[in-house]
């Protein structure tokens, strides 16, 4: 791929808006590790398994790819200040990167966002309003995002909500996963890639940066993508199962942050790649995902939010449904880190035996 000798996500600065290197916001993100699985590969039958590991980025989540270009973005087009809304990882990443730049950030958050994702929003002094019925109703994440629109246009803010229906410009850090992930396999593609989708916004930028991978090197191909979803909220999943060209609808009943998006911005960005032919969906129980979260982190080292385990979920279906096979390379991205969601991590201590407190002469006896 087109490089420069910039560090992170700027290396590709060529395949990304055009913004002057003094208002290139960064905080190191990008050069994500891709790990190979050491134990459940093996266990599952998967010869090369891999994990893209996006919860390694500064505020722990993908979204800092977002985050460093739509503030730069902002900066560059001379903006008062941001404005959006989130789940809780964009708004952590937006909040660090627009405190970085001096630009203030406007923020609406769900009714129910994590309170470890909203002591990260806060800390970065972003101004923020819970809205009540957001995440749930898609009736009142209509009417959110109209008062968005409404507020960047009246003050000249930046709308920086992680999705190619308002921000395609800052939704361009996204194809960077594509690029690193063709140079992690040395020039080659990787058969399937296992992405979680809300919105739709992280699925749609992978897919747009294996196009410009196709566009730019000889003989690239490109590789299945699965939109993953929880069953409990899986418009695009169950619009693609009837052929439909853009999501069902219907509000959410999933209790996985992140994914808890009945108002599929890029839905119909997701399903036109599905529809195409050049990958499916999986639907996966709330169960099955937190059950790979506590493998994840018990078998292969990884702690990942459950948002991230879903991704492992589907490729246990898609292996039991023979769509991938025991030497098909696959990789799953881990979008977001594990301390995002600190319930679930206590909720996994709590299954576990109680940490003893001995007298240290007790073990040298």
């Amino acid at each position: 791929m087109i490089r420069s000798n910039k560090s992170g996500i700027w290396k590709y600065e060529a395949l990304l808006p055009n913004i002057s290197t003094d208002n290139q916001v960064t905080l190191g993100e990008g050069n994500t590790p891709l790990v190979k699985s050491r134990n459940i590969g093996r266990e599952l039958g998967l010869n090369h398994l891999y994990y893209k590991l996006e919860s390694a980025n500064p505020t722990g989540s993908y979204k800092d790819r977002i985050a460093a270009v739509g503030v730069s973005w902002a900066l560059e087009q001379g903006k008062e200040a941001c404005i959006g809304t989130t789940s809780g990882n964009a708004g952590a990443s937006i909040a660090a990167y627009a405190a970085s730049s001096g630009l203030p950030y406007h923020l609406l958050v769900l009714e129910s966002i994590l309170e470890a994702k909203l002591m990260q929003v806060v800390v970065y002094d972003a101004q923020v309003k819970k809205i009540k019925g957001f995440g749930e109703s898609a009736a009142v994440g209509s009417k959110v995002f109209t008062y968005i629109d409404e507020q960047s246009v009246k003050n000249n803010w930046e709308v920086l909500i992680t999705a190619f229906k308002f921000n395609p410009t800052a939704m361009m850090g996204v194809k960077t996963i594509s690029y690193e992930l063709f140079n992690d396999f040395g020039g080659q593609s990787p058969d399937a890639v296992f992405i979680p989708v809300g919105g739709g916004g992280l699925f749609t930028g992978i897919a747009k940066g294996f196009e410009d991978v196709v566009q730019h090197e000889k003989d690239a191909r490109f590789p299945s993508l699965v939109a993953v979803q929880s069953a409990g909220c899986s418009n695009i999943v169950q619009a693609w199962k009837l052929g439909e060209a853009e999501p069902v609808p219907g509000d959410s009943t999933s209790q996985i942050s992140g994914l808890q998006v009945p108002n599929s911005l890029d839905g119909k960005e997701v399903l036109e790649v599905l529809n195409a032919g050049n990958g499916w969906g999986e639907s996966v129980p709330d169960t099955s995902t937190w059950s790979w979260q506590e493998r994840l982190a018990s078998r292969d080292g990884i702690l990942c939010e459950p948002a991230s385990a879903i991704t492992m979920a589907a490729v246990e279906q898609a292996l039991q449904a023979g769509r991938i096979h025991k030497d098909s390379v696959v990789v799953c991205v881990i979008s977001g880190a594990g301390y995002k969601d600190m319930g679930r991590v206590q909720a996994i201590v709590n299954t576990k035996n109680e940490v003893p407190l001995v007298e240290i002469d007790s073990l040298l006896s």
